[in-house]
C-alpha cells in the first residue's frame, strides 16, 4: 500500500506539548515555548502555526511552524523555527524514510519557507538533497561519551580549554544559575557591552524585552547560567532544553575579565551538568560566520554537524521584496 498523507490540520497546545516532549530529536526550538515567545516579541507579527499530520497507516507528526502575514497580507510567510533556529518535523514514534519524504514535500510545497534543518533527525539525509541548501554547521558535544573522556579531549596544549577554565577557577571565578530578574537585567547589560564591542561585526541584536519575555516563563527547560568574580556578575550564557538535547544558544561576558576565562569555566559547568542529567547532546549552536566563535567552540572537542537551511519565495514574495529594496534605498 502506498503511504500518504490524509489530514493536516492545526494542532493543539496539548498535542503540540506532547509530541515535543516525547520526541527523541527535539530542541527547544520546536517548542511551543520558544514559538509563543517570538509571537510576543514580535508583537503578534509571527503566530505559532503548528501543523499535525496524519498518514494513511495511522502515524501522526508534528510541524512546529510559525507564520507571518506579510505586505498586508497579500503574503503568507512560514518559519520552521523563529529566528533561524532548528526546524523540522517531530514525531512520538518512530517514522520511516518514506514518511519523512512525504514531510519534507509538504514543507518544500509551501509557497514561502524558511527551514534550517534539524542536525539530530537522523532520516533528513536520506531525503533530503543538501547541495540545493545554503551550507551552515553547528559544532555539538556527544554526552554519551561521558564527561571525563570529553574533559580528556581539552586537556591538550597550554591553551587548552580545560587550563583555561581551571586558571578561571583558581582566580575565584563561580557559577551559578541566575534566578532572579535583577541577574538577568545585569546579564542583558553585559550584552550591551558586547554588542558595542562587536560593532559591525555583530549577526544580531535583541531587545530587552525577548529575555524578559524568557525569564517570565519560569520555565524548567531554560537556565541562565553565570559567571560572578568578587560577587559581580563578568560573563554569561543562556541555554535552552529538552527531552535530550542542551544548546547553548546566547552568551555574553565583559571584556576586562576575559583574561581569568570565564566562558571556558562556565561551559565546564554546563557541559558537565548536562553529562551528568543524562542529556545526549550540547550543541554550540551555528556560528554565523564568525570564526573566532567557531574556534573556540572546537577548543572543547566538538563535532561539526550539518544544518543547512533551505529558502523558498514564492514569485509573488520575490516582487515585492524587491520594490521594497528599491524603496529602502
Amino acid at each position: 500500500m502506498t503511504l500518504n498523507i490524509t489530514q493536516v490540520r492545526s494542532a493543539t497546545n496539548q498535542e503540540w506539548d506532547e509530541i515535543w516532549n516525547n520526541c527523541e530529536y527535539s530542541t527547544y526550538f520546536h517548542s511551543r515555548e520558544w514559538s509563543e515567545v517570538w509571537r510576543d516579541y514580535s508583537k503578534g507579527n509571527l503566530q505559532p502555526d503548528a501543523k499535525l499530520i496524519t498518514f494513511s497507516d495511522g502515524q501522526k507528526s508534528l510541524l512546529p511552524l510559525s507564520s507571518q502575514k506579510l505586505y498586508k497580507g497579500l503574503v503568507k510567510n512560514y518559519l520552521s523555527s523563529p529566528a533561524g533556529t532548528f526546524g523540522g518535523w517531530l514525531s512520538s514514534n518512530e517514522l520511516s524514510a518514506s514518511h519523512a519524504q512525504l514531510l519534507s514535500q509538504y514543507l518544500r510545497d509551501l509557497d514561502n519557507i524558511k527551514w534550517r534543518l534539524n542536525p539530530y533527525d537522523s532520516l533528513l539525509s536520506t531525503v533530503i538533497n543538501l547541495e540545493k541548501l545554503e551550507e551552515d554547521t553547528t559544532d555539538s558535544l556527544d554526552l554519551n561519551e561521558g564527561f571525563e573522556n570529553l574533559y580528556k579531549k581539552w586537556t591538550k596544549g597550554h591553551t587548552s580549554a580545560a587550563r583555561k577554565a581551571r586558571k578561571a577557577r583558581k582566580a575565584g571565578i563561580i557559577v551559578k544559575i541566575a534566578t532572579t530578574l535583577e541577574e538577568w537585567q545585569i546579564y542583558y547589560s553585559l550584552y550591551e557591552d558586547s554588542l558595542e564591542r562587536w560593532g559591525n561585526k555583530k549577526s544580531s541584536q535583541y531587545e530587552w524585552s525577548l529575555f524578559n519575555l524568557i525569564f517570565k516563563l519560569q520555565s524548567s527547560k531554560v537556565k541562565l547560567w553565570l559567571a560572578m568574580y568578587q560577587d559581580c556578575i563578568i560573563s554569561g550564557a543562556l541555554c535552552f532544553y529538552s527531552k535530550t538535547h542542551v544548546v547553548y544558544w546566547h552568551g555574553a561576558a565583559l571584556s576586562k575579565y576575559f583574561n581569568l576565562r570565564p566562558v571556558n569555566l562556565l561551559m565546564y559547568e554546563i557541559i558537565k551538568h548536562a553529562s551528568e542529567e543524562k542529556y545526549h547532546w550540547f550543541d554550540f549552536n551555528p556560528s554565523g560566520g564568525h570564526e573566532g566563535v567557531k574556534a573556540f567552540k572546537q577548543s572543547f572537542g566538538t563535532k561539526e554537524l550539518f544544518c543547512p537551511v533551505l529558502i523558498k519565495n514564492s514569485p509573488k514574495k520575490s516582487i515585492l521584496d524587491y520594490f521594497k529594496s528599491l524603496l529602502s534605498n
